[in-house]
């Protein structure tokens, strides 16, 4: 699965996130802990500093711990332990840390210790959390402390997310805004243009480029738009001249010379032929957006035959097939542009063909699959890229009348119609043109 890069930073900034609060928790755990410790560690070092000056005092206040060697004053046990190097005061303890060169202990996980040498003394003085003040009696989430930890790192966590993922959340907006329309500027709609009055640098300085690259290209296509509509229109007049001079010099005409009249007669209608397809790619390549939206219904299989009834067969076998589900999938599409993808397909697979044109139609789901074969020679598979370009000849083989301008108006036809057209072998042994077409 391919992930967008902001996908990616969204799961980037959540792994960040995450990693934070991880990291402050261990290190404020331990922080914390180590606070804990050296506030232990004070209270241990008060009673150790009155017991050595009381010690030798009738009056004493550690009198049990000396007779005893272990009493219990307010939270804490004292008690007087002969410890060896490298080895622990009590069998459920183990050494948390060294401080001050004193050995800190914890008790079943969860009571404080320390080993405190007495000097003059071969003994130590250890001190403990009583077990019956510090044992926990209530559940974590009724204790303060925990709460207000875990609120903190909410609070980080929602602050530190909302920071980061608006500016974020901006930039992608902007960027999305930027693709729309770009895409639409792709599609044809020359007037898409982007309020960069929303944006920041440095998108606010991409926008704008967008922008002025926009103005001038939609300038220059306008400019070819003119061109090409007028181009045809200069042109028909001299050739309506050329037409009736050509009539009137054929009255007066031997019967020798008809051939040349009649060679003039079909350049002439070459050259309209010309003009109109140049009109064609024109108006395709200029349709708007709302014009592409003038949709009509169509029932495929009948929409189809009357196109294949509708073109010159030259004398062509004709099989047709249709295969369609039921309900069969309706076209709802600008049946202008339908019928110049359909029609110049037909054209070039009558024209190539050498005896036989197969056109299949397949409908499933909500798709629909047209095939416009031929038995002609085919195509060359290293020509596959070159045969929508405008005035293609691509081979020797495929001698016939035309400019090369059918499958290219199919082609622009089928872009704007979000069609596509494919080309391969048929079976017949010619080309076999496929249109997919998601209804």
């Amino acid at each position: 699965m391919v992930r967008s890069t902001f996908t990616k930073a969204y799961i980037s900034l959540a792994t960040g996130l995450i990693i934070t609060v991880v990291a402050f928790l261990t290190l404020g755990s331990d922080f914390m802990r180590k606070t804990e410790v050296e506030i232990f560690l004070n209270d241990g070092q008060f009673f150790v500093n009155q017991y050595i000056e009381q010690r030798d005092q009738p009056n004493s206040l550690y009198k049990e711990l000396t007779n005893t060697g272990k009493q219990q004053f307010y939270i804490f046990n004292l008690s007087l332990v002969n410890v060896k190097p490298d080895t622990l005061p009590c069998s459920d303890c183990r050494e948390l840390y060294r401080l001050k060169s004193i050995p800190v202990y914890l008790v079943e996980d969860n009571l404080y210790a320390a080993v405190f040498p007495l000097p003059n003394s071969a003994k130590s003085l250890m001190f403990s959390e009583n077990r019956d003040f510090f044992e926990p009696q209530f559940e974590w989430y009724e204790d303060s402390e925990v709460m207000f930890v875990i609120g903190l790192v909410a609070w980080i966590f929602v602050s530190l997310g909302v920071f980061v993922y608006v500016p974020i959340r901006h930039l992608h907006n902007q960027i999305n805004q930027l693709n729309r329309a770009s895409r639409r500027f792709g599609r044809g709609e020359f007037s898409a243009r982007i309020d960069s009055d929303n944006f920041r640098l440095p998108l606010k300085e991409l926008a704008e480029s967008f922008n002025h690259m926009a103005d001038d290209i939609e300038g220059h296509v306008r400019q070819s738009q003119i061109y090409t509509q007028a181009i045809p229109h200069e042109v028909r007049t001299p050739l309506s001249r050329i037409q009736l001079a050509s009539d009137m010099a054929r009255r007066n005409a031997v019967e020798e010379q008809e051939p040349f009249f009649d060679d003039i007669d079909r350049y002439v209608d070459d050259i309209s032929a010309l003009t109109a397809s140049v009109v064609q790619i024109s108006r395709v390549g200029g349709l708007t957006e709302s014009e592409l939206l003038d949709t009509q219904n169509l029932l495929p299989e009948h929409w189809l035959k009357q196109r294949i009834d509708r073109q010159e067969h030259y004398n062509k076998q004709i099989s047709f097939h249709a295969s369609l589900t039921e309900p069969a999938p309706a076209l709802d599409v600008l049946e202008t542009l339908a019928n110049l993808v359909i029609d110049n397909l037909l054209q070039n697979a009558f024209r190539y063909a050498d005896a036989a044109v197969a056109i299949t139609l397949i409908g499933f789901d909500n798709t629909l699959v047209i095939d416009i074969e031929d038995d002609g020679a085919g195509i060359p598979k290293d020509k596959y890229d070159e045969i929508f370009l405008a005035f293609s000849r691509l081979d020797e083989s495929r001698h016939s009348d035309g400019f090369g301008l059918g499958l290219t108006i199919a082609s622009e036809a089928a872009k704007r119609l979000n069609w596509r057209i494919s080309l391969g072998e048929s079976e017949l042994g010619g080309a076999r043109f496929t249109v997919l077409i998601e209804c």
